[in-house]
Formats: structure tokens, sequence, C-alpha cells
């Protein structure tokens, strides 16, 4: 791929488009921090859904954001052709984000060679996300490269002083002086993975309240929040307010993550978050191809905060990669293999709790 050369004190107007799900939205707002760090002078548009934008509140490197749901195909065309955009980067070739670029009439726009629509991008990057042979997040990264990018940075999400002051108050009302000592449980998955079992989960956070480890928040989706309460009678020592009471708003939900000393989750986007915060994490992980941790799991400066769970064999020796996860699959139940027991041992070994 051709490199393209700006003077690095260049005013460039960049817009980056990142039109998916949480977690892949995540792993992509360090390339703000990559461009801002090689062109300071450039001005940085996100294009992302009002779901995944909360993920950008406080971000100082990008300077406007462009809520994608609350346009037209034909009105974000329009918008965009008044800004006048320079470059345009595609990290996920869907309809609007190869489309909406090429009516613009970006003159350079950046994008994946993975779809027939990739033609309108006049700089096509081939990769081979599927096998998953890096993090997703360098994946991203190295869209930058025509860019003359280079640098490895890292996803990060910026809380406000008030935001963390919000989310103190509420967990001291909650759990008093305990919640100092919180792991948060988090069992869904918004189906992006195979999971670990809320079973499981249950039996973890009974054993720790059991030895007093630590105090336990379970967190989900309202739905799931009130399965998990129906599902309480057969944990008699998880009570109700070991639960979040309801689903809070993205923003809400960072500030209580960024107070836990450690977050447990299937490989969803939630943990892709409590990794930007800094917070210690374990995450469960099946070995698809398509989801398996070389692709999915953390990519920060501190991986040593971070473990990776995944199944492994009687024997304790890894399972193979597979490609889909069928009935016919002898490892079918394979995430029944991570045993409750030896994560609540490691959980012991590895955090100060």
């Amino acid at each position: 791929m051709k490199k393209i050369t700006f003077e690095k004190s260049s005013p460039l107007r960049i817009v980056l488009f990142r039109t998916d799900r949480l977690g892949d939205s995540a792993l992509t707002i360090q390339c703000a921090e990559a461009i801002k760090d090689t062109y300071p002078n450039s001005y940085i548009y996100f294009a992302l859904s009002s779901y995944t934008a909360p993920l950008l509140e406080n971000n100082p490197f990008v300077d406007e954001v462009i809520l994608i749901d609350k346009y037209s195909q034909k009105d974000l065309i329009s918008f965009l052709k008044t800004k006048k955009i320079d470059i345009s980067i595609s990290f996920f070739a869907s309809k609007l984000a190869t489309y909406v670029p090429f009516f613009a009439k970006i003159p350079i726009r950046i994008g994946i060679l993975s779809k027939l629509r990739s033609i309108f991008f006049t700089h096509k990057i081939r990769q081979k996300r599927s096998n998953g042979s890096q993090n997703e997040a360098q994946y991203n990264l190295n869209l930058l490269k025509p860019l003359g990018i280079q640098k490895i940075f890292y996803p990060k999400i910026y809380l406000s002083e008030s935001e963390k002051a919000t989310a103190k108050q509420y967990l001291e009302k909650k759990f008093g002086d305990k919640s100092k000592n919180l792991i948060i449980l988090h069992p869904g998955s918004g189906g992006s993975s195979k999971d670990w079992s809320t079973d499981n989960y249950l039996l973890l956070a009974q054993k720790i309240i059991e030895e007093n480890l630590a105090e336990i928040l379970i967190t989900g989706s309202n739905e799931e929040l009130q399965r998990y309460a129906q599902m309480l009678k057969n944990y008699p020592l998880i009570s109700a307010n070991n639960l979040l009471e309801e689903q809070k708003p993205l923003r809400e939900f960072f500030g209580i993550i960024a107070q836990s000393k450690l977050f447990l989750s299937n490989g969803t986007g939630p943990l892709h978050c409590a990794i930007a915060l800094d917070t210690p994490t374990m995450g469960f992980h099946t070995l698809m191809r398509s989801c398996k941790p070389s692709r999915w799991g953390p990519f920060t400066s501190n991986p040593q905060k971070h473990i990776i769970i995944t199944p492994k064999d009687k024997n304790n020796n890894p399972l193979p990669e597979c490609t889909s996860c069928s009935l016919k699959c002898p490892y079918y139940l394979c995430m029944d293999s991570i045993k409750v027991d030896d994560i609540y041992k490691k959980i012991k070994e590895s955090f100060c709790l």
C-alpha cells in the first residue's frame, strides 16, 4: 500500500467510522490518539451509533462525535460534504461506512478489502481478521499505516471526577465499607461469544461470599437481571443487594466498573471497556476462531492485570481451535471444563483481595 504523505502540521479533517457493536468500538478508540500523535493539528470526527458513543465522552483526542443513527444516509452524506473532510477511515466495511464516504466525495477513503463494496475505498487494505493472528485493536491501528502512523496506542475510556464520585457514592450506599473490595461478575455476552454459564458465575459468587473474600455485584441488562433474580432461590448466600437494581446507562456503568478490584466476564463488550478503564479483569474466552483471545483478548499496556481463561481437556491441555460451535463437536460443552473452584483459587492467587 502506497503511503499517503502529509506534513505533520497539516490541519487534516479526518472521519473515523465504526458502525458496529460496543466491544468492536472500544477496540477502535485508540486510533484517534494515534492520529493526533502524528498529526496534532488534525480535526477528528468519530462516526458511530448512539449506543456506543458514550465510549468517547471526555476523550481528548476526538473533536466531534457523529451519531450515525440520527441521520438518514442522504443527510449524513450532505452533512459530511459541508465539513470538507480530507480522509475517511472505515474500520468495518458496513454499507454506511463504505457508501457514505464515497458519495460525500471524501478524496482519501481507507478501508478493509473484505467485500465487493470495498471497491469504493481509494486505499484498500487486505486483512484476514477471521484468522485472529492479531488483536482486533491492532488490526484497527494497521489501517492507519497508509498515513505513516506506526506507533501503538491502547484503548482508554476517560471518566470525569464527577462520574467517579457518583459511582463511589452509589457503591458505598449499597455495600458500605465493603465497597472498597468489590468484584463485579458480568455473566451475559449478548450472544457475541460462547459463555461460561450463569450458574457457574452464581456458584462463584456464592463461594466468594461464603469465604468472605470480597463483596459481589452481578451486572447485566434488565432482562438478564430479572433472570438472575429468579435464580437466586438456588443460591441462598446471594441476596438481591448483590444484583444491580437495573441496567445502568453506559457512563454510570463505566464508573462502577472503575471502582471495582476485579471484573469477570465472558469475551464481550463490557470486558473490553473494563480493560480500557484499567480495571483488572478475568475474561472467559472460547477457542472458536472467530472469538479466540488472540483477536479478542486484552490489548493493553498492563497485560499482567488481565487474565485470560480458556477451556482445557481433562489433562489440563488446551483444546484445539475450532471454526464453529456445533452439537457434533466433541468439545461442545467446552466452557463447562472451566471449574468454579479453579477460578476461585486463581482470584485468590492473582489479586490482593
